[in-house]
């Protein structure tokens, strides 16, 4: 702006700017005059299930839809009441959408980082497989939770009865499963990464991964509100975008991605950034988006969880992936 102001107020003894010399000028400033829109991100951890979001960050994907997007940690299912409440614009807490929405709130998954959850079943050194659980104790974040029911499914379909032939104790979140963990005072727990491989570097076990337990659990989405959408539909496409492109960038461009990623889980090892990014990209969506076969897994798995949650909910109510869909097609 500047520069356009100092050539406008030249002295009336100077040559005056040619027409061309005008116009050039002005393109050179116009990127100047253009604002871009400031918007507010809620994030449930620092986790891996973040990455997409931070990659478009750190690479300008954001910038490019003309977005400023502030991003702000906010732990659980606070971050899609402040969405709610019209705190932030968008949330990155995914089950605690998919649950709002089930129970009537009128909210919206619109993407997902990864159709599959990113938790592996990390055992004590001396248990290598799930059917060495029986009889010990198993850590978990809180009863009926999500954590919970993949503990659960994971026991039964290795022939073990959850709080019969294995007790589930509540421990806390990933900090405190991993220190009791360490201290032995559980013998296995469900962790996302950088956990396992850290874990694993110590010794223990990864004995499950939970993606071939369950199939219908999303991870790292994006939750907006139906007044958003019906409000602003160009800038749910704009942030749905730039977060698609973060994931694109993760699965394409691994070397950049790992140091990324390293920087962003606070991890010092290239090696173990590497191999964290490697383990990440094979199990996330390619697309954002999932299918109709999905969204029902995913609501039957959030009712569960619920409990007292029976009657039929149509895949609309929960999930609008017409964005992810319509960014993935422009992409191509």
């Amino acid at each position: 702006m500047t520069v356009l102001l100092a050539a406008l107020v030249k002295p009336a003894s100077d040559k005056f700017l040619t027409a061309s010399g005008i116009l050039a000028v002005l393109l050179v400033a116009a990127p100047l005059f253009a604002q871009s829109k400031k918007v507010r991100f809620s994030v449930s951890a620092i986790s891996i299930a973040e990455v997409p979001f931070k990659i478009a960050s750190v690479k300008g994907f954001y910038r490019d839809e003309g977005l400023n997007v502030e991003t702000i940690l906010i732990r659980g299912a606070v971050g899609l009441q402040a969405l709610v409440g019209g705190s932030v614009d968008y949330t990155s807490a995914s089950g605690a959408t998919i649950a709002a929405a089930v129970r009537g709130i009128p909210v919206k998954l619109v993407f997902i980082g990864s159709a599959k959850p990113q938790f592996d079943l990390m055992a004590q050194k001396d248990i290598r497989s799930v059917a060495e659980l029986r009889g010990k104790l198993v850590g978990i974040s809180s009863r009926g939770g999500a954590i919970d029911l993949l503990t659960q499914a994971i026991l039964q379909k290795n022939g073990l009865t959850p709080n019969k032939d294995v007790t589930s104790i509540v421990v806390g979140g990933q900090e405190e499963t991993a220190l009791a963990l360490r201290t032995g005072r559980i013998a296995a727990g469900l962790f996302t990464p950088p956990r396992p491989p850290i874990l694993e570097r110590e010794g223990f076990n990864r004995i499950a991964y939970s993606g071939d337990y369950m199939a219908t659990y999303p991870t790292g989405g994006i939750g907006v509100t139906d007044e958003k959408i019906k409000a602003d539909p160009a800038e749910v496409l704009a942030f749905v975008k730039a977060s698609l492109r973060g994931l694109l960038f993760a699965k394409q461009n691994r070397v950049e991605a790992a140091k990324i990623i390293g920087d962003y889980l606070g991890v010092k090892d290239a090696a173990l950034s590497q191999q964290i990014l490697d383990g990440y990209v094979g199990r996330i969506s390619a697309a954002g988006s999932a299918d109709e076969a999905w969204m029902k897994g995913a609501i039957e798995f959030t009712q569960k969880s619920l409990g007292g949650v029976d009657k039929e909910v149509a895949p609309a109510r929960v999930f609008d992936f017409s964005f992810a869909q319509k960014a993935a097609a422009g992409l191509k």
